[in-house]
């Protein structure tokens, strides 16, 4: 599995952009900050096309799931994320959407699950 960098493309189910930043840059792949623990949780989605009526566009993802994170490598005590990250967004009222990774943002540096 590749480990994430903040050049990662994440997306909501819909096809809206999870905008990402790193809370750390001491290690990176290609000058760019790999992503750790919860890099993904927290961001605004630009762009969701999923606008109704009653229905708002995913604006922020809400969890990570537990599988997202490395479980034997950390930076600092806290886990990187990996290309198998993923978890929820603020979609509706009544409902959640789903967000995952289209693009870990590099293609170097893998790590077992």
């Amino acid at each position: 599995m590749f480990v994430l960098t903040r050049e990662a493309l994440l997306l909501c189910s819909h096809g809206g952009v999870v905008n990402m930043t790193a809370q750390q840059d001491w290690v990176t792949v290609g000058r760019v900050p790999v992503l750790i623990d919860d890099d993904p949780l927290g961001r605004t989605i630009s762009a969701c096309p999923m606008v109704t009526p009653t229905t708002p566009p995913c604006r922020h993802t809400t969890s990570i799931d537990p599988q997202s994170l490395s479980a034997f490598v950390a930076i600092g005590g806290r886990r990187l994320c990996l290309d198998k990250t993923a978890g929820s967004t603020d979609w509706s009222l009544g409902a959640t959407g789903r967000y995952s990774v289209a693009r870990p943002g590099q293609d170097f540096l893998t790590c077992g699950g």
